[in-house]
């Protein structure tokens, strides 16, 4: 296929023989979207005799033989939609990367996420195994250099004035078409104003001759005709003279401003993102908790830092990472059984609770049941299906409270089994960004705080601040409980509780205790029914490969 390609199609590099014998692999090791192809692209003007293998120049290559560039993908995973079957199912691009290894050349192989992980960089490197290959991986992370930085700015600097050159054009070409409507509507309007003297002056020597014709007949004297023939030369019209419009000063100038870079841009290590990145966030969120500085035992003949040496590079790696983990999802997560045990025993539990307090309400109708004094002290009740003659702590819920109950207890576990499930002291707890995604993932229902007439999460949990919360400082869900509860009861304690004090304010004239959904759905008040996650297999379908 590459051999019948039409010349104008090819190019044909020459690949000198390095002194030593040995063609260089080159795997550059860095951050999405901290200078990645930026830097690449400064090795290559500097070093001419590297092939890039990467998805670009795969695109690249397809842009010099004819072929639109499609839209979407990522830098680094850029979209293959061209409708041509060798490109689309990526067959040529393994193609290429089958061949790469018995063709002696200096390569730079360009994956982003591939490049930060140390099981695909082993798995690269076996294919470059020929003894003529060197492997060297090239680490571009943290603080770049001086030379980088100067790069960017221009970058920056370029992108702003052509900005400022393309807007002032604008601005130009706008303010003369405008001017030149003004012109002309000022000469139409001179025009308008001539036509109409001069209409004006035909009426006048019409009605004149009108005139002078009526009286040649009345009179019938010829001498007075004679007379009246005799034309009176009108006074010649005294033109005004118009005042000069002032010239309108052009505040634009003759050249566009000068752009300069701000406070804040100066201080930038890195050109701004543009459009999807290099890792589509989706992949990003599965693989940066796998993300390593590489190491000779993976096969690497040469490790270089280019930026930072090993410690810092090390420390940004590890830094950058945690921050991500604060700020990312994890897409793939799926209950454990912890969880789905735990929430089946609430189920079991939360329905006795239900069908008690029915049987309790059936057996006195008319009988309003009045708290004992045992219960008056809430922290005392040992159980809280019965404080005394067979009375229920929850005896007085109302569909409210059955609600509020549900929703402690979920975001209970929600936090308890996410931390057990992530297994990871890195993360502290779920982001209150991300408390609905998490939500929807273990219930398998929304976390929407209209169902309980309030407008967001945090109003929400000032509901339940007696078992969860959200602290300012750290923005996560957060426990008010004990890890370990000793019985499942401490929720209907809370929720009895915080029942009576609302009430008592109610009593004594505050309305604002009263809570505002009345009504409340069924599928809320209902404990969730945990179905256990289907997990799907692999398949057969075809992957993207990798260089």
């Amino acid at each position: 296929m590459v051999q019948g390609a039409a010349t104008a199609d090819a190019v044909v590099a020459d690949a000198a023989v390095p002194k030593d014998g040995k063609y260089e692999v080159l795997v550059p090791v860095a951050f999405p979207d901290e200078g990645t192809f930026q830097w690449l692209d400064d090795f290559l003007e500097k070093n001419p005799t590297y092939v890039e293998l990467s998805d670009r120049k795969l695109q690249d290559w397809a842009a010099s033989s004819g072929l639109a560039k499609p839209r979407g993908g990522t830098n680094d995973k850029p979209a293959f939609a061209y409708g041509v079957p060798g490109m689309d199912d990526m067959s040529l691009r393994n193609m290429i990367a089958s061949v790469a290894p018995i063709m002696p050349r200096n390569y730079v192989v360009m994956e982003v996420k591939s490049n930060l992980i140390a099981a695909e960089r082993s798995t690269l490197l076996k294919r470059f195994s020929k003894a003529h290959f060197k492997k060297v991986a090239h680490v571009v992370m943290g603080e770049p250099s001086k030379e980088h930085k100067k790069k960017v700015h221009s970058i920056i600097l370029k992108a702003k004035q052509d900005k400022a050159n393309t807007d002032w054009r604008l601005k130009k070409a706008e303010k003369e078409r405008k001017k030149q409507l003004v012109k002309r509507q000022k000469e139409l309007a001179e025009l308008r104003k001539q036509a109409e003297e001069k209409r004006k002056q035909m009426v006048e020597e019409a009605k004149k001759k009108a005139e002078e014709a009526k009286k040649k007949a009345e009179a019938g004297d010829e001498k007075k005709e004679e007379a009246a023939s005799v034309e009176v030369e009108a006074p010649a019209k005294v033109e005004e003279k118009k005042e000069e419009e002032p010239e309108e000063v052009d505040d634009l100038g003759e050249e566009p401003p000068t752009a300069e870079l701000s406070a804040e841009e100066q201080k930038l290590w890195f050109q701004p993102k543009v459009g999807a990145g290099d890792l589509a966030p989706a992949v990003l969120s599965k693989a940066f908790a796998s993300f390593t500085i590489p190491e000779k035992e993976e096969g690497f003949d040469a490790i270089n830092y280019e930026w930072q040496q090993e410690a810092k590079s090390k420390e940004y790696l590890r830094k950058w990472v945690v921050e991500t983990k604060l700020t990312s999802r994890i897409e793939d997560l799926q209950p454990s059984q912890y969880f789905k045990d735990k929430a089946a025993a609430w189920q079991k539990q939360f329905g006795e609770w239900q069908t008690k307090q029915r049987a309790f309400k059936a057996a006195a109708p008319k009988k309003k049941e009045e708290i004992s004094d045992g219960a008056k002290d809430i922290s005392s009740v040992e159980d809280v299906s019965d404080i005394g003659g067979g009375e229920p702590l929850f005896a007085h819920f109302a569909p409210e409270d059955w609600a509020l109950i549900q929703l402690r207890h979920e975001l209970y576990l929600l936090q308890d089994a996410f931390q057990k499930d992530v297994n990871d002291p890195d993360r502290a707890g779920i982001p209150e960004n991300h408390l609905a995604f998490y939500y929807n993932k273990y219930f398998k229902k929304g976390l929407n705080p209209k169902l309980f007439s309030l407008s967001t999460n945090l109003e929400l949990f000032a509901l339940l601040k007696d078992t969860v919360a959200i602290p300012a400082d750290t923005q996560v869900l957060t426990s008010q409980l004990p890890a370990e509860l000793e019985s499942l009861g401490i929720f209907v304690k809370l929720t009895e509780e915080n029942r009576r004090e609302r009430q008592r304010r109610i009593d004594a004239g505050d309305e604002t205790a009263r809570l505002k959904f009345v009504t409340v759905p069924a599928a809320v008040i209902a404990p969730v029914k945990v179905v256990p996650a289907v997990v799907k297999g692999a398949g057969k379908g075809k992957g993207k490969g990798k260089w």
